[in-house]
């Protein structure tokens, strides 16, 4: 309005000073008259000099207040229309970008560390949306609640991903091999273990696991006592969990090798879609990368992974074990897959909803087969495992990609096989001259040469792997004493 104000002035103004358009009597009488001005007046140049450049304040105060009101004018036409608040950045966007950078180098057959730790690093600080579970979500989860929180007044970090295992009844250094291997590969996420009643840890257990965040429950059971008993992990007459659920244990008596199915789905409960987990024997793993760095979480990718062991010297066909255990399905099951690498169920990697499914699964087909019960007394896993995989029960659950690495290509290189007590002499060797996958400095290779992200099975090779994962077990302690 002022400017436009200024600019009407401007206009009247120039009106007043203008002159009538010349014709010519006038232009005549103008000529006649200029000699006697210039006489008069003098040089321009003495005429400016004596009067000085004159301009109205009116102009310069338009002038400025127009220059200030174009400056700071909205570069779009001022309506109510188009005048809104910022729109806040897509943040959402960058989390997508940024979880696919994170993929395709997972993908790849080096990674890039420096590169994958930048942008997981930058993808964790950007906000995030709390998660909400929907109501099918919950209704899911309801049937796996326990009454058991973590002890110590630890929570479960929703986002994060995921390590869980049945671990108890082991000292210190048993723990360190499988935790502080773990945090020396600099993994943030969660470690959740079912480790049993603190009363029953053994010297300076409680202060190792609460001093590294680990979420421990104190799960307690009763076992039934059977004649020919083995471990109580593997007991075929089985264990109830006498405090796990708030009205009690409804299933019958198992092995605790398959009651941790069910912890499992418990724990998975507390985890976002987002998230990925790993659930794994305890006693027999360590750890020399961060697996979760490593895998494809990409939408058409593979979502649970099995992990085989070496195909070489087992088989289904050729192991007494396996094959006896798939003969809960009838004499001809491991016949019809005799041919096929042996998945070890101490192993399985997946994304939260893809597990979720898995375990499900898994103690489902418990329920319905009880194969622990049987006249075979067939207490293992492994055998519901491998039968769920290979007859293509597994593929058919909602969402899930599942596939296998043979041993020495995957996230997990399982090496027990390798020194089966079955295997023929001239078959075996140790880990470094005959299997090529032991370097000079004690590291545990894959096939490529590059370090097991997670070995499991060491213990068939004690001796050769012992001192190595102590001193990487000892390595992180004393440096995080020194950052302390």
């Amino acid at each position: 309005i002022a400017l436009t104000g200024c600019l009407r002035a401007t206009v009247a103004a120039v009106k007043r000073r203008s002159v009538p358009f010349p014709t010519a009597n006038t232009t005549s009488a103008l000529r006649r008259a200029r000699p006697a001005q210039r006489a008069a007046m003098g040089s321009a140049k003495e005429y400016h000099d004596r009067r000085g450049v004159s301009v109205p304040l009116w102009l310069v105060l338009c002038i400025l207040g127009g220059g200030a009101l174009v400056l700071f004018m909205p570069t779009g036409p001022a309506t109510h229309a188009n005048v809104r608040e910022k729109e806040p950045s897509n943040l959402e966007q960058l989390r997508l970008e940024l979880d696919r950078e994170i993929a395709s180098l997972g993908s790849q057959s080096v990674v890039d560390t420096s590169k994958h730790n930048a942008a997981s690093t930058l993808l964790a600080a950007l906000p995030k949306k709390k998660y909400k579970k929907s109501k099918q979500e919950k209704a899911e989860d309801e049937p796996w609640k326990s009454q058991l929180e973590p002890l110590w007044g630890l929570k479960h970090n929703p986002s994060a991903d995921v390590v869980m295992a049945l671990g108890f009844g082991y000292s210190q250094r048993e723990f360190a091999r499988f935790v502080s291997t773990l945090r020396r590969t600099e993994y943030k996420g969660d470690i959740v273990l079912a480790a049993g009643p603190p009363e029953k840890f053994k010297r300076g257990v409680v202060e190792y696991l609460r001093g590294e965040g680990v979420l421990a429950y104190q799960f307690s059971y009763e076992c039934v006592k059977a004649k020919k008993g083995r471990r109580l992990l593997m007991t075929p007459a089985g264990c109830i969990l006498t405090n796990w659920y708030k009205d009690g244990d409804k299933r019958s008596p198992r092995p605790l090798a398959i009651s941790r199915y069910e912890m499992y789905r418990t724990w998975l409960s507390y985890y976002e879609p987002t998230s990925w987990g790993i659930v794994f024997d305890f006693r027999d793993t360590f750890f020399q990368r961060d697996p979760f760095t490593l895998v494809d979480r990409s939408s058409k990718a593979p979502n649970l992974h099995l992990f085989a062991e070496n195909r070489q010297v087992k088989r289904v066909g050729n192991c007494i074990f396996n094959s006896g255990w798939l003969r809960c399905w009838g004499k001809e099951t491991p016949k019809k897959f005799a041919n096929n690498s042996v998945v070890c169920s101490g192993s399985t990697m997946g994304s939260v909803p893809a597990l979720k499914r898995y375990t499900e699964r898994m103690v489902k087909e418990m329920d319905k087969m009880k194969c622990h019960a049987t006249p075979a007394r067939t207490e293992s896993d492994q055998g519901y495992h491998n039968y769920l995989y290979d007859t293509g029960e597994l593929a058919k659950l909602p969402g899930v990609r599942v596939t296998h690495h043979e041993q020495g290509h995957g996230i997990v290189n399982t090496i027990g096989a390798m020194n089966g007590f079955r295997v023929p002499k001239h078959m075996k060797g140790p880990l470094d001259t005959h299997w090529k996958i032991k370097d000079k400095d004690g590291w545990i290779l894959d096939y490529n040469g590059e370090r097991s992200a997670v070995v499991h099975q060491w213990d068939r090779f004690h001796s050769e792997c012992v001192r190595h994962i102590d001193r990487l077990a000892d390595d992180y302690m004393r440096k995080k004493l020194a950052a302390a």
